[in-house]
């Protein structure tokens, strides 16, 4: 009879693959992925070289390969709406240019989100995205056909608040004036319905106008900017005494904002917007809260359980990244604490002498174009999907250490 451990080290050597920065190395979650509309690519630790190296290559294949438009972040709508800029042309709202990459990343001011600008895979993917769209531009003359970068997150309260009121003194001189900073916000949140209602009338004054930004994506800012300011007063209400709750209302706002570049970048009368979409988030967020005790005994969501209910199970691919055993800035002398028995890490870390990968699910696609997303094998979900403990890190790793710290990098595609 052949013994559990035995047949867990068998699994793992029939479906673990080498991961490393190769382009071929990708060839097999690429083909996973089929025809995802969304892919959410998680990490362990927020500012890690690995994985945003990772990351970042996947994304740049999805783009040239299966014609993915917009990357959604973990990061703050006006922080990373100057990316966004910048690779559209390089310029703000007001017009002052955005002199290269590294100055489009000078918007992160969150304390989290400082991590972005020092990594350095940053500058070049976001250059890399920047000529995309110049070529692409240059080829088809279709702007659709470009790729975005959006924030989703809600922390900017008071930022999105005031671009929200520059953009009415814009488009209605007078009409942005606020009193207090409780004024303020509450004038931003009854805006957010104005906006959505008014949108075609002023849309239509502002190519009246001859402006020179573009009204429609200039009008969807300010939505998008106001949906911050009201989701965020609920969150900051809610953070003290209901950590679920806000958690919820946290995730919850990062999915409404996936649907609303989905739906602003290739809207459908029908169900959710058409545009294909890869999200950039900690694991803790990317995964299915259902599968989860954070979903299963607290009630909590995540932003990977509502795509799936957006968008549908079958369009969406998960991918997450997992490390066992390194150095960062904000751990201790000692490094990372060993995979905690019972974890997928500590599964890889039995099993692995390299930077593996494994492929839980596939999309694959019938004679009729439908899509389904299948196990690749029983026993492997079985042995490697069962309730398992993971390690929520939010740390960086220390740029001259990593290569030779954060010595195995593992990546699970939990579609």
């Amino acid at each position: 009879m052949v013994s559990e451990s035995a047949r867990e080290k068998e699994l793992f050597g029939a479906h673990a693959l080498r991961l490393s920065s190769s382009s071929s190395s990708y060839d097999p979650i690429r083909n996973a992925i089929g025809d995802a509309q969304v892919v959410l690519i998680g990490d362990g630790s927020h500012g890690t070289y690995e994985f945003y190296a990772h990351r970042a290559n996947l994304t740049q294949r999805l783009i040239e390969e299966k014609g993915f438009t917009a990357i959604a972040v973990e990061a703050d709508w006006p922080d990373a709406f100057r990316i966004n800029r910048y690779i559209h042309g390089g310029a703000l709202s007001n017009g002052t240019k955005i002199k290269n990459a590294r100055d489009s990343l000078a918007g992160f001011e969150r304390s989290d989100m400082s991590k972005v600008p020092g990594n350095e895979v940053m500058p070049p993917f976001i250059n890399y995205l920047k000529q995309h769209n110049e070529r692409i531009l240059k080829e088809t003359k279709n702007p659709s056909k470009t790729v975005s970068f959006y924030g989703m997150d809600l922390y900017s309260l008071h930022r999105s608040a005031q671009q929200v009121l520059e953009y009415l003194e814009r488009v209605d001189p007078g009409g942005g004036q606020g009193g207090s900073e409780t004024d303020c916000h509450r004038e931003v949140i009854e805006t957010l319905k104005n906006l959505s209602v008014n949108r075609h009338k002023i849309i239509e004054h502002q190519l009246g106008k001859d402006a020179k930004a573009h009204p429609h994506e200039e009008q969807f800012v300010a939505e998008m900017n106001a949906l911050v300011v009201k989701d965020a007063e609920e969150y900051y209400r809610t953070m003290m005494t209901e950590d679920v709750l806000s958690w919820n209302l946290r995730d919850e706002h990062f999915a409404r904002t996936v649907a609303g570049v989905a739906q602003f970048l290739a809207p459908s009368d029908s169900g959710p917007g058409r545009a294909k979409i890869v999200v950039w988030a900690h694991n803790s967020h990317i995964g299915d809260a259902r599968a989860t005790d954070m979903g299963r005994r607290r009630g909590e969501i995540t932003i990977g359980q509502r795509c799936r209910e957006i968008f549908g199970d079958d369009k969406v691919f998960n991918i997450g990244f997992l490390t066992n055993r390194g150095t960062g800035s904000l751990l201790n002398a000692h490094g990372m604490s060993p995979p905690i028995d019972g974890s997928i890490e500590a599964i890889f870390d039995k099993w692995a002498d390299m930077d593996t990968f494994i492929i839980t699910h596939e999309i694959v696609t019938d004679d009729k174009g439908g899509t389904k997303k299948v196990k690749v094998s029983e026993e492997l979900s079985e042995c490697v999907l069962p309730p398992a403990l993971e390690r929520p890190l939010d740390t960086v790793a220390n740029g001259d250490e990593t290569a030779s710290s954060i010595a195995r990098t593992t990546s699970v595609s939990l579609a």
